[in-house]
């Protein structure tokens, strides 16, 4: 059985209409909530102007599988916080800008980023920090669903990177 913890997730980026019954589909099988006290997501939910924020306190491993691959699939930017599991996994923060791997920081249990020695020598500069400290807090972009016409512009640059 997966160690289960909390976590919450924000969702951004333009996604097209043919792959929004996929994203439905998957937030119905990782069911996430909209709010700590669980109340459940309804497609009336997806947000017109912000990103899409889901949570619950009980996620396996502290991954949305399911939902994640969507994210992944479509090029979406995603950011998730999950709590620690003692003995099995740290605290973690997951950015993923929607292309490339999912860059993971360590974090607190209140989501505030650690930073070991061994990755200030890394970055070896203030700067250098603070650029990976202003990486770790970026939220996505609001949520857009666009036509599936792929000469859109942006749906495009979604698929494509």
């Amino acid at each position: 059985m997966a160690d289960r913890v909390s976590a919450h997730i924000m969702i951004g980026g333009v996604l097209a209409r043919f792959a929004y019954p996929q994203l439905i589909k998957a937030i119905g099988n990782d069911n996430p909530a909209i709010d700590w006290d669980g109340t459940p997501f309804s497609p009336e939910d997806l947000p017109t102007d912000t990103p899409l924020a889901l949570m619950d306190h009980d996620v396996a491993d502290g991954r949305f599988e399911e939902i994640e691959d969507v994210f992944r699939r479509h090029g979406l930017h995603y950011v998730r916080w999950s709590g620690g599991y003692p003995g099995s996994f740290p605290s973690v923060r997951v950015i993923y800008l929607g292309h490339g791997e999912p860059q993971l920081v360590l974090t607190t249990e209140e989501d505030e980023q650690v930073i070991p020695i061994e990755r200030i020598r890394e970055l070896g500069s203030v700067e250098a920090i603070e650029a990976d400290y202003r990486l770790a807090r970026m939220n996505p972009p609001p949520l857009i669903l666009a036509d599936d016409d792929p000469g859109d512009p942006a749906i495009s640059e979604t698929l494509h990177g």
